[in-house]
Order: structure tokens, then C-alpha cells, then sequence
């Protein structure tokens, strides 16, 4: 009468209820228009960062009218982060949003702390769209990530945010008991 389970499978232990898309294939291309630094120095001022597998990182300059202040994009149909730093650089503060811990004025005093700070920003939301199916949302969280690690001088490790709901299941899903 009833049908014949299917052998157990070590895959069906672990699963994610939220999957966004997965990670894409191929390398992280870096692009430059600013006139300071090449893509070379791009990646130099990367290195140690995760990665956006895929993606094209595009560096270019901010022209502002009355004061500094931080702009990046990713585009999803297109694959690219688009990062511009402030063109004449000087040394600014930026009120950054980190929920519970406050507004603080963030001192950006070098080309590099806005590459990284607005490259960590980007790739949260990338990481957050690859991982959860939500790219555009959680600017809090991705701005507190951006924070707590863009001054870091070692490995940086993609974010660790789960939904309050969402868990890994660690044993198999239980089955229904045969019927004879």
C-alpha cells in the first residue's frame, strides 16, 4: 500500500529555509576612472576583504558642489558596484546609522577608509541578496558591518545575519511511518 521511501540522504540534514540566488561564478573584475589610483592600487586597497565573485568593481570620482559625502550603487542586472569617492579629497565626517549604537560622525580621512567603507557596505547588501533573497533592504546592518570593519587590518569575513526565524536544521526532516 504505501510507496518505499527514499534512501537517506546527507543533504536533506542541512538546509536554508531563505536561499536567495547562490553565488555567482568567475572572478571580481576592478575597474578605475579615479586619476590617483589604477586598479591595481584598487585591489591593493581591498585586499583582505571578501570578495564579489562575478561582479565588476567600478571605482570613479564624486563631483560635489558644497561638501564631501558617500555614494555607492550596485546594479543587479548588470553585476557591478559602483563606488565614488569625493573628487578633491579632503578629510570629512559622514553621520553613519548603526541602529541601537547611535549616529555617530564616522571620520573618513583617506581615499582608502571610503573605498572600503562603502566596498563593505555594497558587499553586505550583496552577500544579504546572494544568501537571503534581500539586497536593497537592511541599510542598518549593512552600514554596521561596513563600520565594524573597514579599519580592520586583517581578513575580513562575509556577515553572519540570520532572521530571527530562520534555522539550520541539523538532523533530517522526520518522515512518515510506513504503512504496512
Amino acid at each position: 500500500m504505501g510507496k518505499t521511501l527514499a534512501p537517506y540522504d546527507r543533504g536533506m540534514a542541512v538546509r536554508k529555509i531563505h536561499q536567495g540566488p547562490g553565488r555567482p561564478l568567475g572572478p571580481m573584475a576592478v575597474r578605475s576612472a579615479l586619476p590617483t589610483h589604477t586598479p591595481a592600487e584598487i585591489r591593493a586597497v581591498l585586499r583582505g576583504l571578501p570578495t564579489t565573485t562575478g561582479y565588476t568593481v567600478t571605482v570613479k570620482a564624486l563631483r560635489y558642489r558644497s561638501r564631501p559625502h558617500l555614494v555607492a550603487f550596485t546594479f543587479w542586472d548588470t553585476a557591478e558596484m559602483l563606488i565614488q569617492v569625493p573628487e578633491p579629497f579632503r578629510p570629512f565626517r559622514e553621520m553613519v546609522d548603526l541602529g541601537s549604537r547611535g549616529y555617530p560622525l564616522v571620520p573618513f580621512r583617506t581615499r582608502r577608509d571610503v573605498i572600503r567603507f562603502l566596498f563593505l557596505h555594497e558587499f553586505c547588501h550583496w552577500w544579504l541578496y546572494l544568501t537571503h533573497g534581500w539586497g536593497t533592504s537592511a541599510e542598518v546592518l549593512c552600514d554596521t558591518y561596513a563600520f565594524d570593519n573597514f579599519r580592520k587590518r586583517t581578513a575580513v569575513s562575509p556577515p553572519a545575519w540570520r532572521r530571527p526565524h530562520e534555522q539550520i536544521l541539523l538532523t533530517a526532516p522526520k518522515r512518515a511511518a510506513r504503512q504496512p
